[in-house]
């Protein structure tokens, strides 16, 4: 008897919202670094045709294709970034140690905490433990150990604090 084998990688199938959160945090991420405007940003991602990678030169780049992301919430957390940074900055601020303030946190890392930060915050009508899980599963594809427990564990403190209200 012989077994078959299928060497076929089975393709994970991504959410609009789950696709629209990790193009903010790229988004964040460019705006950070590159200080690119607003605006700009928004027009490069929504307007995109087909993948994009971090490097096309490298054959190991991630590719990632964001055409099918939910452009509504992509756009609400950039722009609700931008309008309301300094009380997202402040709540994500207060959770971290004090010998850890948000200027040491690395950038990729700053920009998942901003995303989900303004998420916890402003979106009263997605669950903090869906907001939670979303950015933790999105930190996986930039880091693997410390910081996703980091993310869990600010995250979780923020979403007391907004239960407590």
């Amino acid at each position: 008897m012989t077994e078959k084998t299928d060497n076929t990688k089975k393709q994970k199938t991504v959410s609009a919202r789950s696709l629209a959160r990790l193009g903010a945090v790229l988004a964040l991420y460019q705006m950070d670094i590159a200080g690119t405007d607003l605006n700009i940003i928004i027009d490069e991602f929504v307007n995109s045709r087909g993948p994009s990678a971090v490097d096309l030169d490298n054959q190991d780049a991630m590719q990632i294709d964001l055409s099918t992301m939910d452009k509504v919430l992509f756009k609400d957390i950039l722009h609700g970034i931008v309008a309301n940074q300094s009380e997202v900055d402040n709540a994500i601020h207060a959770k971290l140690t004090k010998d850890w303030p948000m200027a040491r946190v690395d950038t990729t890392l700053r920009a998942i905490f901003r995303a989900a930060g303004y998420e916890m915050l402003k979106r009263a009508d997605i669950p903090p433990k869906v907001i939670i899980n979303e950015y933790v599963e999105l930190s996986t594809a930039f880091f693997d150990g410390r910081e996703t427990n980091m993310i869990n564990g600010v995250l979780d403190a923020i979403a007391k604090d907004i239960r407590a209200m």
